[in-house]
């Protein structure tokens, strides 16, 4: 090659890579303001549909409704095959309403049942330290054009993402994870979604009064603990992966029920639940479990059953569980 080729090979060296990189930073923006969009839009939108979950060769179809009333966003799922189900949510309670058996989560504050949800729409900013950040093509999805977007870990630790967002009212239509070599764990996508404007249709006020009447908020089962309850508990958990931090951490005060605690960690699109309760003698069990991308680990510590949740590779959850101890030290 001649010095002239040389010359020009290294100046275009120079003059083209400050736009790849200026090109890479701005798709991550580009990004991180459609995420922002589907957070409004979940804690905003009015809309009902028909939502298919598929894992391996399982499908579980559900229809939903979710509509704004006079306590806030108020939520309705049933299950349409397979086992019935009915899910009921507001701000303030998640009632699972199953034949033969009923479950309640209830709190005084708002923000217990949402705390981890706002996790992403906190730490925004910073999931690009954890993840890549590409923007990818439109489709559509239940008959709406919708932007993909293509979220890849930066370790092992996690999964990856794949999110179809609706262009017009930010809603997330479909998504999948994505296993370390590209598997797809599970997908969830809608078949059809009717999006409301500020007018919401009689028949569904009407539903979601008729909702709120069969809910059961003074069955408390969980109240959120003063901030700095991990200061004076007794577990602590010495590894979670980078990026990972305390969400919310609760207590069950239900005298009827055997004392337990729930660590939530979170780095803002993942999160993980570590469960530590007495248990009986011979009462504890050692393993795991994997279900898509959920996955729980299960050990025995001091007499003390504690199971790691959360939608991380099972080895993740393992390291975590391990890790957890019966100290006077306070959580790091």
């Amino acid at each position: 090659m001649s010095s002239t080729s040389r010359r020009l090979t290294l100046l275009l060296s120079v003059f083209l890579m400050p736009m790849s990189i200026s090109y890479a930073a701005d798709e991550s923006v580009i990004v991180k303001g459609w995420l922002q969009k589907m957070i409004k839009a979940e804690h905003s939108a009015s809309y009902r549909g028909t939502l298919v979950y598929r894992h391996q060769n399982e499908m579980v179809i559900m229809d939903i409704v979710r509509a704004k009333g006079e306590h806030g966003m108020m939520e309705y799922l049933s299950a349409q095959n397979g086992a019935p189900g009915e899910v009921i949510r507001n701000p303030h309670y998640v009632q699972c309403l199953i034949p033969d058996n009923e479950i309640s989560l209830q709190s005084e504050n708002p923000q217990v049942v949402n705390k981890a949800e706002k996790s992403l729409r906190d730490r925004i900013d910073e999931i690009g330290y954890y993840y890549q950040l590409t923007l990818a093509g439109v489709s559509r999805i239940a008959g709406r054009s919708s932007q993909k977007l293509v979220i890849t870990p930066l370790d092992q630790y996690r999964y990856g993402y794949r999110m179809w967002i609706d262009q017009q009212s930010g809603l997330l239509l479909k998504s999948e994870h994505l296993a370390v070599n590209g598997e797809v764990l599970e997908q969830m996508i809608y078949s059809n979604i009717e999006v409301f404007g500020e007018t919401i249709p009689l028949d569904v006020q009407l539903m979601l009064n008729e909702l709120s009447d069969r809910a059961t908020p003074d069955k408390v089962l969980l109240e959120q603990q003063p901030s700095n309850i991990h200061d004076t508990q007794n577990w602590a958990v010495k590894f979670i992966p980078t990026g990972f931090e305390l969400a919310s951490y609760r207590r069950s005060t239900n005298p009827l029920q055997i004392p337990f605690e729930h660590i939530v960690f979170s780095d803002g699109l993942a999160a993980v639940s570590v469960f530590i309760e007495k248990q009986e003698e011979n009462g504890t069990f050692n393993g795991a479990s994997q279900r898509g991308a959920m996955n729980a680990y299960f050990a025995e510590n001091d007499g003390f059953q504690v199971v790691v949740v959360g939608e991380v590779p099972l080895e993740t959850l393992e390291l975590i569980g391990k890790s957890v101890h019966h100290t006077a030290a306070s959580i790091h």
